[in-house]
């Protein structure tokens, strides 16, 4: 086990993390998960996660699956994002996507000696796996934190036919730093993190509303937005964040063409290399419809700022 983790490790050059956990332990996770959506309320958003978004049952991928190579793949904090349209350049925060592929290329690569194979796990939960299994820990926002990253990653999972045996295993607990800080709960916009509740209320998260095309609700002011997509604002205040807090790129500048694209919704496909380059480094592909809708709301909410303080 302990060679194993090694070679993982040294496939990766990038300042990833990662993990093997046996693959009976997603069947662990399911019961549990089970357990907790009869135990919890949960709302519409939640259930939906709970019941239709995670896939638990193993598929046919060539070989027999042993283990699930569980990796955190750095990326920056945020980064600040510049849209020129009209006369005026908005200035606007921006999550920043990690480098899935060079790291996929670079576990292939690091494993391909000793003849192991892998494939692509999707729609499992990556977070939990990591939070139970000690590669990160959960925050008061539901929001995972890993030793030296923060919350700067993203996870990936892969199937596996490494042989794994079980190593160190975990109920789902709250960091320990988060015992005594509300700095996320005072922080957050909507009031979506709950005091004396784990969960969050995520229908209220402004990440949530902003990655789903469906207008803003009317309870939601619009001073809240400063984010094209995601929120952060939790994520910036966070104490476990604070090595992390100038791990942060750009300005990333979009001409008034690029903006006026982006706020039509024409595709990301459409455009010129260099915009797709920026998109797709942002993410902005993965959420086309809540794109639009936002700059032509943070754009809106600019101008109003401008007068208010002319």
């Amino acid at each position: 086990m302990n060679v194993i983790q090694s070679l993982i490790n040294k496939a990766f050059v990038n300042s990833e993390k990662a993990t093997i956990i046996p693959i009976h332990r997603l069947q662990n996770v399911r019961n549990e998960i089970d357990q907790f959506k009869h135990n919890e309320k949960l709302n519409g958003f939640q259930k939906w996660i709970v019941d239709d978004l995670y896939t638990f049952d193993v598929p046919n991928v060539g070989f027999s699956v042993k283990s699930i190579i569980l990796i955190a793949i750095p990326h920056p904090l945020y980064a600040n994002v510049e849209f020129v349209y009209g006369d005026r350049t908005y200035n606007f925060l921006s999550p920043v996507m990690s480098d899935f592929e060079n790291t996929e290329n670079d576990l292939k690569k690091g494993l391909s000696s000793l003849k192991y194979q892998v494939a692509a796990a999707s729609k499992i939960p990556l977070k939990r796996l990591a939070v139970q299994s000690g590669l990160a820990v959960y925050g008061k926002n539901n929001i995972s934190y890993i030793d030296e990253m923060g919350s700067n990653f993203s996870f990936v999972g892969y199937y596996s036919d490494i042989p794994c045996d079980d190593a160190y295993w975990t109920d789902v607990t709250m960091a320990s730093e988060c015992t005594n800080c509300n700095a996320c709960l005072n922080n957050c916009p909507t009031q979506a993190i709950q005091k004396g509740r784990f969960l969050i209320d995520n229908e209220r998260c402004l990440s949530y509303l902003n990655e789903s095309g469906e207008p803003f609700p009317d309870w939601l002011p619009n001073t809240v937005h400063h984010c094209v997509y995601d929120c952060l604002k939790c994520q910036i205040v966070c104490p476990m964040n604070k090595e992390q807090k100038n791990n942060v790129v750009g300005p990333i500048r979009f001409t008034e063409s690029e903006t006026n694209n982006l706020i039509s919704g024409v595709g990301f496909e459409d455009d010129s290399d260099s915009f797709q380059k920026k998109a797709k480094y942002l993410g902005f592909h993965q959420w086309p419809d809540g794109i639009a809708k936002n700059i032509k709301v943070l754009i809106e909410v600019g101008n109003q700022e401008n007068i208010l303080t002319s």
